[in-house]
């Protein structure tokens, strides 16, 4: 029998991936709304400069990153749907709080927790999607799950955008429905299906340490994908957090347009991640890295020049496409053969929130020196660079279990 009938027969974890899908799901949605939506908010209720919008962007992604590391015995000792749980309630009392937010000190406070928060949902989360699966299973079952957020993702950069045109502090509400959906459905869930707690073998084999594969740690291949999803995320954060307020100062776009352009650029990068998730031609093989690296600066190059809203959404389709190949290089080869899966997913997690954090905050004291044309150049060289590391890094590669 294949892992494939395996996994098919399995109604533990049919039920585990039925509840971690929708999770994941409503989570992205809610995150990315509050991402945009705080964007809009801060400047337009709060009066935030451009420097202080994309720190405060900074402040979450940086209590994020460090969380990631701070909180791992925490997850080592809780199952992951506990953590999740937890952690699900309280994003939703933060970011309604945060909606109310007084003053930008406040804001910048509570985002930072939120950042705190979210360490203790996502990474124990991802750890609980791939417990007993290698190879193509796990790929299977990152695909699916990458489906799945990817989907929120795309709905929240358009629903911020209309919200924030009603009023400015709506996404902040909505995201804040968002995540305390997620958590009841898991508490549904825990109730209602104790099937899901089936995976907690692989639970307790981290926390003894044993490997599920003695005399290994997964393939070198993980290390030129780290450098490489820390890269991508930078750029991202730019997009994501400096483009915004290009958009609206120098392209005089309204907000509903901005959150269009960005609607497009997720809908490519979904679509990237669903069909790397179906395919193995990608896994262990390293020239794929350093080329969609590469063609990323592209991507920025084109879109640093572009000034109609066909031009700038047809780069930002091939920038979120070609990320989709960093954020799964990361995921997939950081997972496979190894034990270590929460801790592995608090590294990818870790790695890409410090390039969002640098990207976002960083990008945003830039732009405001330089503007968004010299800013996105700069990007581009970085990912050039990138692309440099990434093949010194394959070729120093000796004779992997899998391959590099």
């Amino acid at each position: 029998m294949d892992d494939t009938d395996t996994e098919q027969s399995s109604p533990v974890r049919t039920s585990k991936l039925a509840v971690i899908g929708p999770l994941a799901f409503l989570a992205a949605m809610a995150q990315g709304n509050l991402g945009l939506g705080l964007l809009f908010h801060a400047r337009d209720a709060l009066l935030a400069s451009k420097a202080q919008t994309g720190l405060l962007a900074g402040i979450w992604f940086l209590a994020y990153m460090i969380s990631c590391h701070l909180f791992r015995p925490l997850s080592h000792r809780l199952r992951p749907r506990f953590c999740v749980l937890g952690a699900s309630f309280v994003l939703a009392a933060l970011t309604g709080l945060l909606a109310a937010a007084p003053s930008l000190g406040s804001a910048y406070l509570l985002n930072g927790l939120l950042g705190v928060a979210a360490a203790s949902f996502w990474p124990p989360l991802m750890g609980w999607l791939s417990a007993n699966a290698e190879g193509g299973q796990l790929s299977r079952r990152l695909g699916a799950f990458n489906v799945c957020w990817s989907s929120g993702a795309i709905l929240s950069p358009a629903l911020a955008g209309w919200g924030s045109e009603i009023f400015s502090w709506l996404p902040l509400v909505v995201s804040a429905g968002l995540y305390l959906a997620a958590g009841l459905l898991l508490a549904l869930a825990v109730v209602a299906l104790p099937g899901i707690g089936g995976d907690d073998d692989a639970h307790e084999r981290e926390q003894r340490g044993v490997a599920q594969e003695p005399g290994t740690d997964g393939t070198p291949l993980r290390f030129p994908a780290w450098v490489g999803v820390f890269s991508t995320y930078l750029v991202a954060g730019v997009v994501l957090n400096v483009f915004p307020m290009a958009g609206r100062t120098e392209l005089h776009l309204k907000a509903s347009d901005v959150g269009c352009l960005l609607l497009l650029r997720a809908l490519a990068t979904s679509f990237g991640l669903g069909i790397l998730g179906r395919t193995a031609w990608w896994h262990f093989r390293g020239w794929q890295m350093v080329g969609t690296t590469a063609l990323l600066g592209g991507s920025l190059l084109w879109l640093g020049s572009a000034h109609s809203m066909a031009g700038i959404g047809l780069a930002l389709v091939a920038a979120g496409a070609l990320s989709a190949f960093g954020y799964v290089n990361s995921l997939f080869h950081g997972a496979v053969g190894s034990s270590r899966r929460v801790g592995r997913m608090a590294i990818h997690e870790s790695l890409l929130s410090a390039g969002l954090c640098c990207g976002a905050s960083l990008g945003g004291v830039v732009y405001q020196r330089v503007g968004i044309t010299p800013l996105l150049t700069g990007c581009a060289v970085l990912m050039g660079a990138t692309a440099s590391i990434q093949l010194a890094l394959l070729r120093a590669c000796r004779r992997p279990p899998t391959g590099c």
